[in-house]
Order: C-alpha cells, then structure tokens, then sequence
C-alpha cells in the first residue's frame, strides 16, 4: 500500500472536521465573553440562644379593613369557543402556518437520579406542580427532597415555597428584576426581591418541614447591603424575645449568617430603622445527594419574563451560587412575553439571545432546557340568546317563508349578541406562542440548551380548546394556565420526551 497516495475517506474525515471546527468558531458560543467574577459576599453571623421548649406555630396578625375602591363594572359573561368555530379559526388558519421546529430525540446527560436541579420561569413553574411532578416521576416517594433557597418571592399568590406559612407586613414592596432597575442592580438568587417601605416592616416565616419538624439550625438571611451601616433589624427565633442587630456596613450583597442552639421552628424579621431589600434565605449546605435523593431550587414567579437575565448584574446574581453547581436548569419563560398583542419577533429573539448568553456566563457547565409557553385560547361573549321553543321557531320559520311585495324592503331581523370573536383571533394568542417556541428552538441550540414545548406536548396551536374540554379540564378558565391535572400530565410528557420515564 502506497502511504504516500491520496486517502479519500481520510480527506471527508478531514473535511468535515475542518468545516466543523469553522462552523464552531464562529458561532455564538465560540465568542469569548469576558470572565465573570462573582460580587464578593458580605457576612455577619448571629447568634440566638432558642429555647426550643415546645414547638410553635406561626400566627399571623390580623389586618386591618381593606380600603375601600370604586366597584369595577361587571364584566360581560364569556364562554369558550364552540368546536366549530375553534375548527373554523384553524382551517383558515391552516394555509398561512409554518410547520413547527422538529427536536429530534432530546436527552439529557447523566443519571437523573441525585441530581442537582433548577427552575427559573413564570406562573406556569411558580405553583410547583409541574415541578413536583417531575420529582415523582424521578424518585421513591419516601426518598429526600432538598433544597437550599428560599427566594424573595414567599408570600406571593401563586408561589410555592419552602415554608409552610408566611406572614407578611402591609409594609413591603415587591420588586422584580425584569421590571425594576433596582432589583436589577441587586438580584437575589430569584431576581425578585422584598422591600422595606418603613420601619414596621414585618416578615414572619414557618420553616418547619412537611411533618412539622425543625430541621435547621443554621441558615443565611440574604440582604442587600447599602454600604450606609445605617439599618437595624429585630430578629426573633420561635417567637422568643427579639434581638436587635445593627446591620454592618457592606455594600452589594450580604447574608446574616444566623445560628441558633436548637433547631427553629419559626423566624421572624422586624425592620427598626433604615432601609432593607430581602433577597431570600439559604438554607444549610447538604451532602452530595445519594441516588434516591433529588435536590430542587425553585426560582419561578408569576409575571416573570426572561428579560430579568439580561438586565441583572451577573456578578452579583453569581455571587449566591459560588458553592455547588447545578446538574440541570429548566428555564419556562414565553407566555407573559406573548401576552403583548404587539409581539415583535425580531425583539423577542435578540431578548432571548441575549439572555441565554447570560445565564451561559453564570451557569457555564449546566445542562439546560428551555420550556416554551403552551396553547393559549381566548373566551368569547357568551351568547344571551336563548333556545326558543319549536313552536315559536316554527313561526319564524313560516313568516320567514312569505314573499315580500315588489317595492317593499324586507323587514329587519332583530339585532343578536354576537357570540364569537372573528375565527382569527380564535387563535391570535396561541400562533404567538407557536412562533415563541419555534424561537426558543432555534437559540437553545446555539447556546448549548435544549428545547421543549408545551404547546407542542399539548396537540399543537388550539389545543387549550381541547384541553379545557376534557373531563377532568386540563386547561384553567383563563385559557392560559393548566389545572393540576393538566400541569402533571405536561410533566409526565416531558419526563417521557427526555427518556427519564417510560412513555
């Protein structure tokens, strides 16, 4: 054999590799992004001296009379769109639509099984029960479940959290970093943070398990600092007498590292003087977890769009998660972004670009899936017409039979309540949402991600009609969100698409 002769399968190997390693320098990923350092954290550590005699429950106070504001006018019934108008809307549909983005055999890397786990997204994730499906899909159910943060967005209708009550002051204002440059500036581990609006202010929090048991006796109270030293706060372990700490004086982020002698059931912040920006709280460090154990951080919170990834400091968003890094990240973002009747294409992908390439830069080895938003439906006026009786049809019926004489207008039929919007705007929302997912598709890839749809798990555009009709419904009134029932069964849909169930 002739070493020296042309080799052609030899040269496609070297072909392919060159124009793949072309293909590879160029893209969005091979740009070297600057090194990101994490803001060096600030900490002060407490210590309280609980009794732990017997265990106490969390009693909130109770508020005053509610302000009294004008009466809204009463909204128009509505219903959901008949079958045959949903079917109208898709044929008329159906010659203007592209077909969706195809994501042949998503899986993930790794056993599944000991996982690290994060969730950020937006009233779909916030509930939890997509989440908490997956965790029984994933292991034993007498199995451990951990988690190492509460985020600032306890309390909030809609929000699962790691507590079993919250008592909240009329005396905070929530602050998200999507949508204020504040919390922006100074982003807890969920880009959502609680502020003091005056001295009162009052956050309690019962942080027994789901047995009612305490488990911690250390944990980290997460702060913005001001650099003023000019704030105090009165901290009360299990609703023993409070102890005043006089903030230090850091700037950027801090955490009051608190240490009780026994396990605390309860803990309550009082603010005395000065201002204060709770970022949440992190709880104790675990142990690697075993191979029936799961750990899950739950960052989701309802309005949330993804715009709160590129407008947060990276490097003081980074500075909560210097410790041990996650296994895998599901990012659900989609729907509040399409919610805008304006949708702009071009914006949302450089939006989306832009944040994926942020969190790349937090999170650089962490397996991701992008999850986009699921059908959307729209109610419609409910009809005030009434089924008549054969009788009085049959009536109609004859008059409408009898010739009108030359020169003589037809009399006109009375006005009806139109009972649908145009076929349409049926399906104005949902083809939002389909060019949302087909978007997450395309970018996921070129930042290492993976991508799921919900609205593709569901049946495609105008499946919330569907949904919402099955027995048990699916679908939620609003025709935006799910039941339970619908949120597990997307989730068993997703475990299944990513081989960790059977299908």
């Amino acid at each position: 054999m002739n070493l020296l002769a042309p080799n052609p399968a030899k040269h496609r190997r070297l072909s392919l590799y060159f124009w793949g390693l072309m293909l590879w320098c160029f893209s969005p990923l091979a740009v070297s992004a600057p090194d990101l350092t994490a803001t060096p954290m600030a900490q002060q550590v407490l210590q309280i001296s609980n009794s732990g005699a017997a265990p106490v429950s969390l009693v909130c106070p109770r508020k005053g009379p509610s302000s009294t504001r004008p009466s809204a006018p009463v909204a128009e019934p509505t219903e959901i769109p008949d079958d045959d108008e949903v079917a109208q809307a898709l044929q008329e549909a159906s010659a203007e639509r592209t077909a969706p983005t195809a994501l042949a055999g998503p899986r993930l890397q790794g056993d599944p099984r000991g996982w690290r786990i994060a969730v950020w997204g937006d009233s779909h994730m916030a509930a939890a029960f997509f989440s908490d499906q997956m965790v029984r899909q994933l292991i034993p159910a007498d199995a451990t479940v951990t988690s190492r943060f509460v985020h600032a967005g306890v309390g909030h209708g809609g929000v699962r959290a790691l507590v079993r009550k919250t008592c909240l002051s009329g005396d905070w204002g929530r602050e998200m970093a999507y949508a204020h440059a504040d919390a922006a500036a100074a982003p807890g581990p969920g880009m959502t943070s609680l502020v003091a609006k005056r001295p009162g202010a009052t956050l309690a929090l019962d942080l027994r398990d789901a047995q009612g048991l305490a488990r911690h006796n250390r944990l980290q109270i997460l702060h913005h600092g001001d650099g003023a030293g000019l704030t105090r706060l009165a901290i009360s372990v299990d609703g023993e007498t409070e102890t005043l700490v006089p903030l230090e004086p850091a700037a950027g982020p801090s955490a009051m590292v608190l240490e009780t002698r026994v396990p605390l059931s309860t803990l309550q912040i009082r603010v005395v003087e000065g201002g204060f920006r709770f970022q949440g709280l992190k709880l104790p460090e675990t142990p690697a977890p075993s191979a029936s154990a799961l750990h899950l951080d739950l960052f989701a919170y309802p309005g949330a769009t993804m715009a709160g990834w590129v407008r947060s400091d990276l490097g003081y968003l980074a500075s909560w998660f210097t410790d041990q890094a996650y296994d895998l990240a599901l990012i659900a973002f989609g729907t509040n972004e399409g919610n805008d009747p304006r949708f702009n294409e071009d914006a949302y992908r450089d939006t989306l670009s832009r944040a994926l390439s942020n969190f790349r830069r937090v999170f650089p080895q962490t397996q991701c899936v992008l999850i986009g938003p699921g059908d959307r439906g729209i109610r419609v006026a409910k009809s005030r017409a009434t089924k008549r009786p054969k009788a009085a049809a049959n009536a109609k019926n004859q008059t409408s039979k009898k010739q009108v004489p030359k020169g003589k207008a037809a009399p006109k039929a009375p006005p009806q309540t139109a009972k649908a919007a145009p076929a349409a705007q049926l399906l104005k929302y949902a083809r939002i949402h389909e060019r949302i997912g087909q978007i997450q598709a395309d970018l996921a890839a070129q930042h290492g991600c993976q991508a799921w749809s919900m609205q593709n798990a569901m049946g495609g555009v105008g499946s919330a009609y569907t949904w919402a009709r099955k027995s048990p419904a699916l679908m939620a009134p609003d025709l935006i969100h799910f039941t339970p029932a619908g949120y597990r069964e997307l989730a068993n849909t997703f475990m299944a698409d990513f081989g960790l169930t059977k299908p």
